[in-house]
C-alpha cells in the first residue's frame, strides 16, 4: 500500500540498551534512570490517533491521554481535537477490560478493530463505549484498517506498540518512522518483549533504515530513523 493513500505512521517507543520494552513479567518499567515520558506525550500531542495492540492493551491498560491541559489547547488552537483517537488491533476482543483506563480515561474518541473470532454479542457490549469494525476471520487486515483510517481522515498515527503489533506493522511496510528513547539500563530476558517482536525477518526481508538524528541526554539517546522502502 503506497503512503499517499493511508496515514503517516510512526512508531514511539522506550527501550533499554539491549533493546527490551518490558522485563521477564511483562511489567511496565522505567527504561532509564530519568524515566522522563516528554517524547511520548509531545507525540501523541502531534498525532491525530494513537494505535496500540490488543496484548499491550490488556497487559499495561494504557490511558493514552496527554495528561496536561495546555497540550490539549495546543491541538485545539492547531484546528484538532482536545485528544487523539485512541485505536487497538485485537483479534479477539472478548478479554477486554471495558472498565479499563483505555475506554473510561480522556477526551479522545475510541476505535476497535477486531476480526470475526470476536461474538456479536461482545461487539454490542464494546459499541456502547466504542466503535467497532471487523475486518478479517483471524487476523485484522492492517492494510484495509489504514486505508479506512485514512478515509476518514486521519493522516498521523502513533503507534505505541507492542513488538508484535510492530512487526506486523513493519512487515506489511506500514511504518515510515521510529522514535527511540533509549535508556542507560540493560534488563535481559529471553522472553521479555523487544521493539520488534514475532517471527522476525530472513536476510532479505530485513527493514532498512535511514537514520535522521540522534541526540545525547544526560541518562538516555533519543534516536530518529525513517523506514527506507
Amino acid at each position: 500500500m503506497s503512503s499517499k493513500n493511508r496515514p503517516f505512521v510512526f512508531i514511539c517507543a522506550g527501550m533499554s540498551l539491549d533493546g527490551k520494552i518490558s522485563n521477564y513479567k511483562s511489567e511496565q518499567i522505567p527504561i532509564s534512570s530519568d524515566n522522563d515520558k516528554e517524547m511520548l506525550l509531545d507525540a501523541r500531542a502531534e498525532a491525530d490517533a494513537i494505535l496500540v495492540g490488543g496484548n499491550t492493551l490488556r497487559q499495561d491498560d494504557p490511558s493514552l491521554t496527554l495528561k496536561t491541559q495546555k497540550r490539549k489547547n495546543d491541538r485545539i488552537r492547531a484546528g484538532k481535537s482536545a485528544e487523539p483517537i485512541k485505536i487497538t488491533v485485537v483479534s479477539n476482543a472478548g478479554s477486554l477490560d471495558l472498565d479499563g483506563k483505555f475506554f473510561t480515561e480522556g477526551e479522545g474518541d475510541k476505535m476497535i478493530f477486531t476480526t470475526a473470532k470476536t461474538t456479536d454479542r461482545r461487539i454490542e457490549e464494546i459499541r456502547k463505549k466504542a466503535k467497532v469494525y471487523v475486518l478479517g476471520e483471524k487476523i485484522v487486515d492492517l492494510e484495509k484498517m489504514m486505508f479506512f483510517l485514512f478515509e476518514e481522515g486521519i493522516k498521523t498515527i502513533l503507534v505505541e506498540g507492542g513488538g508484535e503489533l510492530n512487526a506486523s506493522l513493519l512487515e506489511k511496510d506500514l511504518v515510515d518512522e521510529i522514535r527511540l528513547k533509549i535508556g542507560d539500563l540493560i534488563i535481559g530476558g529471553r522472553d521479555a518483549a523487544t521493539l520488534v517482536d514475532g517471527e522476525g525477518f530472513d536476510l532479505l526481508g530485513a527493514k532498512k533504515v535511514k537514520f535522521q538524528s540522534v541526540v545525547q541526554g544526560k541518562n538516555h539517546l533519543i534516536v530518529k530513523v525513517k523506514v527506507v522502502k
